[in-house]
């Protein structure tokens, strides 16, 4: 019997991390990750949002959980505020 070659993954299939934490403090450094990752990882796309951000602005938190929604790794970090947890949990209980 002849065995098949095992076919190498697609490697730019797309990977989605979102990342939901506090303030914008993460922000550059993802940035940073994110460039550095994309050079092995083609398909990463990788996304940062801040309750410093999304807590005043409606349209930044419907952002936030359509991310969460649609992420394929989805990490929270630092939400300490009770309102902060309130806006985004039942999105992260879905997932």
């Amino acid at each position: 019997m002849m065995l098949k070659r095992t076919t190498p993954a697609d490697a730019a299939a797309p990977v989605r991390v979102v990342v939901v934490t506090m303030d914008s403090h993460l922000a550059g450094a993802a940035d940073a990750a994110g460039r550095a990752l994309r050079r092995e990882l083609p398909g990463l796309e990788l996304v940062v949002h801040a309750a410093d951000e999304w807590c005043s602005d409606e349209a930044a938190l419907r952002d936030c959980l359509d991310d969460i929604a649609r992420g394929d790794i989805v990490v929270a970090t630092m939400l300490f505020l009770e309102e902060h947890i309130r806006a985004v949990l039942p999105a992260l209980a879905a997932r």
